[in-house]
């Protein structure tokens, strides 16, 4: 088959996904797929030559299960278990930099879960305190950022928060709608508003994580709480639609949001948001204009950034290896995970994940370069020393043939409508072998 041929193939077949609304799952932010991870021995020589990097630390801990959550997590805890993870994690940081032959340099912090504020907030006072007694150099830009629940976040909690150095909060707020709320086992009532002032007070920058295609929920619903979030003038919003509802803990399946309904919806938040003072900086996420990326640790990984996760099912992300330790997604047996991993050294621990190649890098380099919305066939270049037109001919050609990529000054950039459709444009570039793997959600 020539290529116009195939060129031809792949359009179509990408028009008939979007005709049927065809959804794979979040793809763009996480290639290789966990689906493709396999068990495997880690050489963390892969670290030595390594100097920047991103930290990724993965709190496992939640005062209690959402239904629509399959990452990993458990609620059998106590201040005392948390504790003793910490000080694991402290010590596969300390491990892993042993590997280090020049000084860490760190580019960004994340914090997530999980939910990260529901263990004690000293816990925090000692990760950095191992970061500076490792005389590691914090990027001029750094950004230390959190995941939190914002129903159990008060005052004392924020304040030691920014007094340890974190930057950025994202609030899971989801939906202010009560009975919605009520049916995703939330607190009905948040008093997000005060929860606001005392993060102003600060100086923090704020996020709100907000959820839709969530059982019950109608576009109408979601608006409204999306609406008076604007009222508080956040710095970004990170606006999901509902994954893993094969294994969530949803019963009603046919009270959920259909994926043309979500994809309906996108047309819907994208007009608002950009009409009130906001640009769609991804297909998830929407900052003020002239703000700080949201998403910083994903713009240093596309740009070639290695991403160190630190604690039980934390993924770690190099150009030779993708892994992260053995774990679960069902929540009953998480903590068996949890104390293997405060129990053992880190290097007998079992690990799954993902050998790279030059091929899966450059596919990586491209799905991450439309997470953001924008391709550069010159860094391309500089980094591979090939041309991404001639390396991805049939992919970028049936993209531009259904209107989902534009060229402008030779940069390749998504349209409004690839922006909408952004996991199905990543989707198109995984490999045979990652794709033999996928589990569609």
């Amino acid at each position: 088959m020539d290529l116009e041929t195939k060129v031809n193939a792949l359009s179509k077949q990408i028009s008939k996904m979007i005709q049927t609304g065809f959804w794979p799952g979040f793809v763009v932010g996480m290639y290789p797929s966990q689906f493709a991870y396999r068990p495997i021995k880690v050489d963390f020589n892969c670290w030595r030559k390594v100097r920047e990097v991103n930290l990724y630390y993965h709190i496992p801990f939640c005062k209690w299960k959402c239904p629509y959550c399959t990452f990993f997590m458990t609620v059998h805890y106590d201040d005392e278990v948390a504790a003793r993870y910490i000080d694991k994690v402290n010590e596969q940081f300390n491990f892993i930099n042993s590997y280090f032959e020049e000084p860490m340099v760190v580019k960004s912090i994340c914090f997530g879960g999980g939910t990260p504020n529901s263990i004690p907030v000293d816990l925090y006072e000692k990760i950095f305190d191992t970061l500076r007694k490792a005389n590691v150099i914090f990027h001029e830009d750094l950004e230390p950022s959190m995941e939190v629940s914002p129903e159990i976040l008060d005052e004392p909690y924020i304040k030691r928060l920014a007094e340890i150095g974190i930057k950025r909060l994202s609030l899971g707020v989801q939906s202010l709608d009560k009975d919605l709320r009520k049916s995703i086992n939330r607190k009905e009532n948040l008093n997000i508003y005060d929860i606001v002032d005392i993060l102003r007070k600060y100086n923090l920058n704020i996020n709100f994580d907000v959820m839709y295609g969530l059982e019950g929920q109608t576009a109408e619903s979601f608006m409204d709480t999306l609406k008076e979030l604007v009222k508080l003038a956040p710095e970004t919003f990170s606006l999901y639609p509902l994954a893993g509802s094969k294994t969530s803990m949803f019963k009603k399946k046919d009270s959920l949001m259909t994926t043309k309904e979500r994809y309906q919806l996108f047309d819907v938040f994208y007009d608002y948001l950009t009409s009130n003072g906001y640009e769609c900086e991804s297909h998830v996420k929407f900052k003020k204009k002239n703000q700080h990326s949201t998403h910083q640790q994903k713009i240093y990984e596309y740009q070639g950034t290695p991403t160190l996760g630190l604690g039980c099912a934390a993924r770690s992300y190099n150009e030779h290896v993708h892994y992260t330790t053995e774990y679960t997604k069902n929540s009953l047996t998480a903590r068996k995970y949890i104390d293997e991993y405060i129990e053992k050294d880190y290097k007998d621990l079992q690990f799954c994940g993902f050998e790279m190649n030059e091929d899966e890098n450059k596919r990586r380099t491209v799905i991450y370069a439309f997470f953001m919305g924008k391709l550069d066939p010159k860094i391309y270049f500089d980094k591979y020393g090939t041309d991404v037109w001639q390396d991805f001919h049939v992919e970028l050609n049936a993209l531009l043939q259904n209107d989902l990529i534009v060229i402008k000054d030779n940069e390749i950039y998504l349209t409004r409508k690839g922006r909408k459709y952004t996991d199905l444009v990543g989707f198109i570039f995984w490999s045979e072998g990652v794709a033999s793997m996928y589990a569609p959600i």
